[in-house]
């Protein structure tokens, strides 16, 4: 019998997107926490379409819990920026699990959120632990507050974190998946996210998370991240389904990364798009795990002394077309590559920075067969050398850069980028001629 969960997801999302104009909500902002926060909540809690007009103030603690199938759709004016405000709010939206911690019974609510600007949150305005599916578009997130984790590093006993939207189990069970709680088809898509913050050094701030999910066809597309000072898109630790059901796409996204930033759980960033597997890289080196990545069309601005623009932890990645402007850090890397069997064509590396693309092992995954096709260098200069390949059996293909060779196996191919000539099947010179 064929997989009918995906198609089913997805009816569900457009019968939620067409909800009738009679079958709306509308709840119009005061300016008052006592009265903006319940008058919400009593709307979401109905579940179906609600429209927020104005500006509403939740506080410093204000927070709309989100169980049902619910859309919520602000205002925008013609060019599409929201005329709908939130101030303040603590996870101001928030789809909780039913049990912190622990996988739950059954999926979690489809919410979809419109064309509303967040302002003052603390911690991050979104954050859904417990979704069967997802969607933002079209909303800003500025002003961001941190909030206090209790992390022990080497600054201290905790840290500052601080996110424009949070999807699946990085705050509620942090090096640990709960399967099955943020599942279905996730779409981040045309939002801004304005992330800077005052203590960059003590902040983990990020501007989309999506970490643990299970079985998730997700997209990240066509966002505007400024400034976060750890990762402007983090996707870690995220599975596949029981049925091998997942696809992430992370596309088109144009993130300009803050000047420094916290050195957890490690050194280097501030960093553009890191994606696979940290917690547990054994599972970005399993087949039966291992949702697959493909990051295309992506600007990234990479600032810090040790930033990357993309760095990546998983087998089978593919990441074609994406142009990464280094800032000249003498710890930075372009691209960072620490898993096997990855397809990278066509990227661009501008700028200063120690190396253009970084191939080497990283505990569980092996950087092994690797195919780096036509990288564009010529407006590149690396400090120590343009390419590092420390893993085994990988291929460079195009113009000969400047390689520093660690593994073993690995090789250059000069073979330029071609383009076919036109050709006309119909015409003679397709014909054959009998002697």
């Amino acid at each position: 019998m064929p997989n009918l969960a995906p198609a089913l997801v997805f009816f569900l999302s457009l019968l939620l997107t067409a909800l009738p104009a009679r079958a709306s909500r509308v709840v119009a902002g005061t300016g008052n926490p006592g009265q903006d926060v319940p008058n919400v909540q009593a709307a979401v809690d109905q579940g179906g379409q609600i429209i927020l007009r104005g500006t509403f103030n939740f506080g410093p603690d204000g927070r709309v819990r989100i169980s049902r199938d619910t859309r919520i759709q602000g205002e925008a004016d013609a060019t599409g920026d929201p005329l709908t405000r939130i101030i303040g709010g603590f996870w101001t939206f928030h789809s909780p699990l039913p049990v912190k911690g622990a996988p739950p019974a059954g999926k979690g609510p489809l919410v979809v959120i419109r064309s509303i600007r967040f302002e003052g949150a603390k911690g991050t305005p979104l954050h859904f632990p417990h979704v069967g599916g997802f969607d933002l578009r079209g909303c800003t997130v500025a002003r961001v507050t941190p909030q206090e984790l209790a992390v022990r590093w080497s600054g201290g006993d905790s840290l500052r974190f601080l996110a424009g939207v949070v999807v699946g189990n990085r705050l509620d069970s942090p090096g640990r998946p709960i399967k099955d709680a943020a599942t279905g088809t996730i779409r981040i898509e045309d939002n801004r996210f304005l992330m800077e913050t005052d203590q960059p050094q003590r902040t983990a701030g990020f501007g989309v998370v999506a970490s643990g999910t299970t079985g998730a066809d997700m997209a990240i597309r066509g966002n505007t991240i400024h400034r976060a000072s750890r990762d402007g898109i983090e996707v870690l630790d995220n599975a596949l389904g029981a049925k091998g059901q997942g696809a992430i796409a992370i596309d088109a996204n144009r993130i300009v990364t803050a000047d420094s930033g916290i050195e957890y759980p490690h050194k280097y960033g501030p960093n553009g798009i890191v994606a696979g597997w940290y917690n547990d890289t054994s599972g970005g080196a399993d087949f039966s795990r291992n949702n697959r990545i493909t990051l295309t069309g992506n600007r990234v601005e990479a600032r810090g002394e040790g930033s990357s623009g993309l760095l990546l932890y998983a087998n089978d990645i593919v990441a074609a077309c994406n142009d990464i402007l280094m800032g000249g850090g003498t710890e930075a890397r372009g691209i960072i590559q620490t898993g096997s069997r990855g397809f990278f064509a066509n990227n661009r590396v501008r700028g200063q920075a120690r190396y253009a693309v970084y191939c080497h092992p990283f505990e569980a995954l092996s950087a092994t067969a690797n195919t780096f096709a036509w990288t564009e260098l010529g407006d590149f200069t690396g400090t120590t050398s343009q390419v590092f390949l420390g893993g085994t059996a990988n291929v460079l293909v195009g113009t000969p850069p400047l390689v520093i060779d660690r593994g073993q196996g690995n090789r250059v191919v000069a073979v330029p980028a071609c383009t076919l000539p036109e050709i006309d099947p119909e015409g003679e010179t397709w014909e054959y001629v009998g002697e």
